[in-house]
């Protein structure tokens, strides 16, 4: 839930400083101020920028090295990004890399496979470094929770079920800076949630602080 929501704000600050003014934000979809002008995707492709940016901080902190907290840290970290939903996006039109390629240059075969190993060749990594990480004997069904089903369980019902109040029921749909006042709720949430519940992260560490 932080993760995504970062993803958004990230597309909705770009957005505002490349046009110079805020635009609207939702849930799951933003519009910029200059929506129209090919500058605007730049916006975009920031999104997913965050989101890789994050997988590799992930990466970075399943290093052996590290405690078993930033581990656990980096493991979660990585599939809060929602990878699979990167990687599938591109063959079915969709998602911000192949929209923004799309139509700054068309949705052509080419295009959709020239992104498609483009987000492959990013996501590989921290996902092999993900897959390695985990200890458990079941590990390839383990992976798979993680990559196919667990991320999506916490997050897409949650976000479709918001997005649904505030446009089409008009919940708390006044804006702060173009964002929706839910949207702003939730954040300041999950925010609180995650404070409160990290502890559990490293359940040993927890138990013996």
């Amino acid at each position: 839930m932080l993760h995504v929501s970062l993803h958004e704000l990230v597309h909705h600050f770009v957005a505002a400083i490349i046009c110079g003014e805020f635009g609207y934000k939702s849930f799951n979809s933003f519009d910029a101020a200059c929506d129209g002008e090919a500058k605007a995707f730049i916006a975009t492709y920031a999104g997913p920028l965050y989101t890789f940016l994050m997988m590799y901080l992930g990466m970075y902190w399943l290093k052996p090295s590290n405690s078993n907290f930033k581990k656990h840290l980096g493991f979660a970290t990585i599939f809060a990004q929602l990878p699979a939903q990167r990687l599938m996006g591109p063959p079915m039109t969709m998602n911000d890399e192949m929209y923004a390629t799309g139509q700054l240059w068309g949705y052509s075969t080419t295009n959709v496979i020239i992104v498609s190993v483009i987000l492959l060749v990013i996501c590989l990594p921290p996902l092999i470094k993900a897959f390695n990480a985990i200890e458990n004997t079941r590990r390839i069904w383990w992976f798979l929770l993680y990559f196919l089903l667990f991320p999506y369980i916490l997050w897409g019902p949650f976000f479709g079920l918001f997005e649904y109040l505030m446009l089409q029921k008009g919940i708390l749909d006044q804006t702060v800076i173009g964002i929706g006042l839910l949207f702003i709720v939730n954040e300041i949430v999950t925010i609180l949630l995650y404070w409160k519940t990290k502890k559990f992260i490293d359940p040993e560490h927890s138990s013996n602080s």
